[in-house]
């Protein structure tokens, strides 16, 4: 068993799908993770923060990885240029998708399913352009609603 590991990044849930959320410093994290929450409540799907900014991540048993905040950051989420503010968060989330935030010129249109290894276990990943939140939410509401036919 791996031991636990504190990660640079963004989780949320969606139902009991965790998503982290990764990427470079400024990459929109922070602001894609509040979108989703924001849209998916339009969309009446439960989503809540897990963690921002630090991410615990431990092996939960057999083949599954949990997630969760670090204490003192627990229930709080930065916004750019607004500064920190108090969101309702779960305590916990089984991580099923890892969201790499990229260059958008990068990303390749249909590409084959990928996987991202995290405490040695591989977790379904995809990649969404950085900086664009808006966007992003809309896609990870969608995998929530309709999980693509290429799945892993």
């Amino acid at each position: 068993m791996s031991e636990p590991a504190n990660l640079h990044g963004c989780a949320i849930r969606i139902g009991d799908l965790g998503i982290l959320i990764r990427g470079p410093a400024r990459s929109g994290k922070s602001s894609l993770a509040l979108s989703t929450l924001r849209r998916c409540t339009a969309l009446n799907l439960k989503a809540l923060l897990v963690a921002d900014d630090r991410v615990v991540v431990a092996q939960d048993g057999g083949n599954a990885v949990s997630m969760l905040a670090p204490a003192a950051l627990a229930g709080l989420i930065e916004v750019s240029g607004i500064g920190i503010l108090r969101e309702p968060f779960a305590t916990s989330a089984r991580l099923g998708l890892v969201v790499d935030l990229v260059d958008p010129a990068g990303i390749e249109r249909l590409p084959e399913p990928r996987t991202a290894e995290i405490l040695g276990q591989a977790i379904r990943r995809v990649e969404l352009p950085a900086r664009e939140a808006g966007f992003g939410a809309d896609i990870l509401a969608s995998l929530v609603l309709s999980p693509p036919v290429n799945d892993v």
